[in-house]
């Protein structure tokens, strides 16, 4: 609303100065016959001439298309804009004025509600350029209750009197619920809602968030590859829980995170690192905590870690981390390549956070021994205790290998839940971890 107006300023002086008069000069013939202030009767009028010149001044922000009227956002994003703080200033001067005039505080309230639908209503149905908007009467209807509210208490403090009356409450409840049955009958009948306020929200939210990912997904590969390494290709995939995956390829190698968690998944250098390497295990362990500690912090935190080197000690370091509570494996993994030399080469992740998990009833022994009963003739070994998702559900799982053959090579895997004793299947790990 107030954006067009603004727009047509040009000739919204002259509109204004016009009705002004057409509206000032009667009421202050009207006031003067009946013994009530002109001056403040003239400032009323010029208050409303400027609400109906300011809403129903024609311009060209319309939609196009009559009887619609867009609903909005939600009230709590309502008074963000400028646009919505300007329609409340826009009504308190004359619901302000118009309860010093007339004394009739619930009556102005009325009038006022009355007057900001039916400008909106107008708006929708004449071919002004105008947009029908539910903002827009709940930024007026706020304005004219504040105008109204201070009007009272300026007059209650001026009278030295409560301004209420039974007239004022007769006929302002009158005029209130007369108004609002016309006016809901109107809206609902003859307009049509639509949501391209709320559309333009989600469209700008999702270009703000874009523009976010590809800062922090340059920001992440520069850490990773070195200062200034180009992205060549990226890409975006919308997970099950409403997250996003974010991908990209360089010349080096490749990263994938996950957003808005912004927390890596994995990476990897395209050819290693070059040259050699004297580290000792303990100054790779060290490089591998220090990456640790800055990219996932809380996941390794009293984390248990694990180091082994391939190819007879000459090849890269292995790190991984897994946290345990109550002798249960938490979801959370990381693990780490560390070159010779003390590069990080790849990286791969799930930052699950820790489940709540019931108790855990079922012991070592008796997992064996259920899961025993399961294979005959063959030997159970229990491997570990983990968190695993069953039937959409944390579940602590004993997960039990089986034994059979003279070589007694593992033939299967049995998960026993720890609670209940019984086989279970746990879920295969989704793509968001």
């Amino acid at each position: 609303m107030i954006e067009a107006s603004v727009d047509a300023l040009p000739g919204l002086i002259p509109a204004f100065l016009i009705i002004a008069a057409m509206m000032g000069i009667p009421a202050a013939l009207i006031a003067r016959a009946k013994g009530r202030s002109v001056s403040l009767s003239l400032l009323f009028t010029m208050a409303l001439a400027g609400v109906l010149t300011v809403t129903l001044t024609p311009g060209d922000g319309g939609s196009g298309q009559v009887g619609i009227c867009d609903v909005g956002l939600p009230l709590k994003d309502v008074l963000a804009s400028e646009s919505a703080r300007l329609n409340v200033l826009l009504f308190i001067p004359v619901s302000f004025l118009a309860v010093l005039l007339f004394r009739r505080p619930i009556f102005t309230l009325s009038g006022s509600l009355i007057l900001t639908c039916g400008v909106e209503f107008l708006q929708s149905w004449t071919d002004l350029g105008r947009s029908c908007s539910y903002d827009d009467v709940k930024a007026n209807a706020f304005g004219g209750l504040l105008g109204v509210f201070l009007g009272t208490m300026v007059l209650w403090v001026w009278k030295r009197r409560s301004p209420f009356t039974r007239t004022d409450f007769r006929w302002g409840i009158c005029a209130g619920v007369l108004g609002s049955l016309i006016l809901t009958a109107s809206f609902t009948f003859a307009i049509k809602p639509v949501h391209s306020e709320e559309k333009s929200k989600h469209r700008r939210e999702a270009l703000q968030d874009d523009v976010a990912q590809d800062a922090w997904l340059q920001q992440t590969v520069d850490d990773l590859y070195g200062k200034g390494t180009a992205i060549t290709q990226s890409a975006s995939v919308k997970m099950k829980n409403g997250h996003w995956r974010l991908e990209a390829k360089t010349a080096k190698g490749d990263v994938a995170a996950k957003w808005p968690d912004r927390k890596l998944v994995r990476f990897a250098l395209k050819h290693g690192a070059s040259g050699g390497g004297t580290l000792t295990k303990a100054e790779i362990q060290t490089i591998g905590d220090h990456f640790a500690r800055k990219w996932f912090a809380d996941e390794v935190a009293g984390a248990k870690v694990t180091h082994r080197v391939i190819d007879g000690g000459q090849g890269p370091h292995i790190l991984v981390y897994r946290r345990y509570v109550d002798g249960v494996m938490m979801p959370m993994r990381l693990d780490l390549t560390v070159s010779p030399a003390g590069h990080i080469t790849a990286m791969a992740a799930n930052s699950t956070q820790d489940p709540e998990l019931p108790k855990v009833v079922v012991t070592q022994a008796s997992a064996k021994e259920l899961a025993a009963r399961t294979a005959e003739g063959a030997t159970a070994a229990p491997v570990k205790l983990l968190a695993q998702r069953v039937n959409q559900a944390w579940r602590p799982v004993w997960m039990v290998s089986i034994i059979r053959g003279a070589k007694q090579l593992p033939e299967s895997t049995v998960f026993i839940d720890a609670v209940t004793g019984k086989e279970v299947t746990p879920e295969a790990p989704s793509e968001d971890g």
